[in-house]
């Protein structure tokens, strides 16, 4: 009885890195990701697939296509998706930041002893 529980576990176990491993890999670009979504069938497959394709250019630091694509899936797919806009929200922080830090970067290299 143990023993097939055991064996149980280590397949479920198995079976879902497996399907992790096999997940979606992120596009060369939003513009590809918009593109391959065009194929999907329902609104929810495309949503799903452009929000994960989203946080995955965002795990990246490509903030910029992953603003393109949370604000795609706002605009044209689902306009209620909170995770599309949670997601808008986080990268267009980020790209705030950085901008925020080349212009400290910036002053403090133009800055001539003032």
């Amino acid at each position: 009885m143990k023993k097939m529980m055991v064996l149980a576990v280590v397949a479920l176990l198995c079976a879902g890195l497996l399907a992790a491993g096999c997940g979606a890999k992120k596009e060369a670009s939003s513009g590809a990701a918009i593109e391959k979504s065009q194929a999907m069938a329902t609104v929810q497959q495309k949503a799903d697939y452009l929000i994960a394709q989203a946080k995955a250019f965002y795990n990246s630091k490509q903030y910029n296509d992953a603003v393109t694509l949370a604000q795609y899936v706002v605009s044209r797919v689902d306009s209620n998706s909170a995770s599309a806009k949670a997601l808008l929200e986080k990268a267009k922080n980020e790209l705030a930041a950085q901008a925020k830090a080349k212009m400290e970067e910036m002053k403090k290299k133009f800055s001539f002893g003032t």
